[in-house]
């Protein structure tokens, strides 16, 4: 191939990546510069999907963050452990180190869960 040709690789829809921790099926997680959700259970050095597409899912939010129809939740890069961001990584305003993760279509119940379009477009997380 030359410089400027291309070929298709995938549907995008997820990254295969490789982990450092422990992960569980559907957690959102931070692995290798990606922002998703886990595609399968995996143990650190196994390489599993990413999912980081733009389909409509239901996001378990911490108690105290107010998710309203229309908002946008962020995750803080830097308070991430392993690949799990922890309760205070979940903020509704941009800021320096912050990627989108969803935009939700209905606000937060009362189980803390906010149904939301992930936000695959920000996934890149450095």
């Amino acid at each position: 191939m030359a410089v400027g040709d291309t070929r298709f690789e995938s549907d995008g829809k997820a990254v295969n990546v490789t982990l450092s921790a422990t992960v569980t099926k559907g957690q959102v997680m931070v692995v290798q510069g990606w922002l998703g959700l886990a595609g399968e259970n995996g143990v650190s050095g196994d390489t599993i999907a990413l999912i980081c597409d733009d389909r409509e899912y239901q996001f378990i939010v911490p108690a105290g963050l107010a998710v309203a129809k229309g908002a946008i939740v962020y995750v803080t890069l830097a308070t991430v452990t392993g690949h799990t961001p922890q309760d205070a990584a979940y903020v509704l305003a941009p800021a320096a180190g912050t990627v989108a993760l969803f935009k939700a279509t209905a606000a937060k119940d009362a189980s803390n869960m906010a149904t939301g379009i992930m936000l695959a477009h920000n996934a890149l997380a450095s």
